[in-house]
């Protein structure tokens, strides 16, 4: 559509001549309605491209990470120890140059982790191996904020193969480094204010050995690591229940990961459980970033019958659940990676009420379960998890949770991980 030319800049005698139909004030309210629908439309047309600009990324898809779950968990990459985590390593980071990453490690894409432990007692016989963690990073795009870090990691390695049985790690963690592969995948299309490496650590089955090393020997100045995500084994779900629940740990120690998780969008048939780290321990690979006051998030749907056992495979992952999760993941850090408020860690302030909630969900459906006969509890587990599940109930009711009752649940919490799961 051509421009509208002016009244003012209109040829006067084309304007002075006669109209046989319309009178001059007729023109004169025709031209104005004509110039208020080109402008309403033009108007329409723009604010559709505003809403269209705004509306989320497409989520992450089941097809989209299962490639690499199965690849990682395939029995030829031999539980990703010795030659097979060789492999398992060539893939990734040939997903990192494959969608133009760049290096981490001073051009290089692997950091070398001296040995620490022999596999020999593993029963595999083998010596001891120097591991390596990988890495790839997009710059980010704000001429500050890019000086600031967010540390996306999940380890690759497994437990090889043990007394003549491959221990395939599906879950564990196959299914996090596919969230580290599609997230970096989606974020490379569209770049932070901050720079955000993507880090698939090894020997985190030594004792978080990788990470550990990582941050003794960081790319980049420590104190400008601003937040770190971590996730580990979000295929699956708690002691095999059929919850739609992934927990996140750590926010107690950020107010703008409280912020992000309150506003998110938490795709259909999921459930955020928030819990405190204390409550579990150090289960993963946030450790050493927690340990130097790094505020994380830690992400995992928790441990299951298959757990560090031969029969975590593929074929039991629960891909739409993980994909969520990895959805998630991603808006998380969209949220987190472009926010100007700074990062920064702060004294824990529990989420109560939200950890109360979540012991009670997995009591019930313990219960449930047990009820159902998918699930087999002693006299003794039973009549623990039932008053759980009755004081957590009272206080989920009252909505409100004491600083003692707080302490309460988190000691329940634990010994539920150890009596029962």
């Amino acid at each position: 559509m051509q421009p509208l030319q002016p009244l003012a800049q209109v040829d006067p005698k084309l304007r002075k001549q006669p109209r046989i139909y319309c009178s001059d004030f007729s023109r004169f309210i025709f031209s104005c309605v004509f110039i208020w629908l080109c402008l309403v439309t033009t108007g329409s047309h723009l604010f559709a491209q505003e809403v269209e600009n705004t509306t989320a990324p497409p989520a992450i898809t089941a097809d989209q990470i299962r490639p690499h779950i199965e690849y990682l968990a395939d029995k030829e990459r031999q539980g990703r120890r010795g030659k097979g985590k060789h492999q398992a390593a060539d893939y990734i980071i040939s997903q990192f140059q494959g969608m133009g990453l760049y290096p981490l490690f001073s051009g290089r894409w692997t950091q070398e982790v001296p040995a620490r432990v022999s596999d020999e007692s593993s029963g595999s016989g083998e010596a001891a191996q120097v591991g390596y963690n990988l890495g790839g990073f997009i710059p980010g795009t704000d001429p500050e904020l890019k000086k600031e870090w967010i540390i996306v990691n999940a380890h690759y390695d497994h437990l090889g193969i043990q007394w003549g049985e491959v221990f395939p790690g599906a879950d564990d963690n196959a299914s996090g480094v596919s969230m580290l592969i599609e997230v970096a995948r989606k974020l490379k299309v569209a770049p932070l204010k901050r720079s955000v490496a993507f880090v698939a650590f090894d020997f985190e089955e030594s004792f978080l050995w990788g990470s550990r090393w990582f941050m003794g020997h960081t790319p980049m100045e420590t104190d400008q690591i601003k937040f770190c995500v971590t996730a580990d084994m979000i295929g699956r779900s708690l002691g095999g229940l059929t919850l739609p629940t992934v927990f996140v740990i750590g926010a107690e120690h950020s107010q703008v990961a409280r912020d992000a998780l309150s506003n998110a969008v938490v795709p259909v048939e999921l459930e955020i459980a928030q819990l405190g780290a204390d409550m579990i321990g150090t289960r993963s690979d946030y450790g050493p970033f927690r340990d130097q006051q790094i505020p994380f998030l830690f992400f995992s749907t928790g441990e299951h019958p298959d757990y560090h056992t031969p029969g975590d495979t593929a074929d039991k992952i629960e891909y739409d659940k993980a994909a969520r999760i990895c959805t998630l993941i991603r808006d998380l850090l969209i949220e987190i990676g472009n926010t100007k408020t700074t990062l920064a860690w702060e004294q824990p302030v529990y989420q109560k009420l939200e950890e109360a909630k979540a012991v009670h969900r997995v009591t019930q459906q313990l219960l449930d379960a047990e009820a159902e006969g998918t699930v087999a509890l002693s006299s003794m587990q039973r009549f623990f998890v039932s008053q759980v599940k009755a004081k957590s109930g009272y206080m989920v009711r009252v909505g409100r949770v004491s600083d003692d009752e707080r302490k309460w649940v988190s000691r329940t919490a634990q010994m539920l991980l150890i009596a029962v799961f």
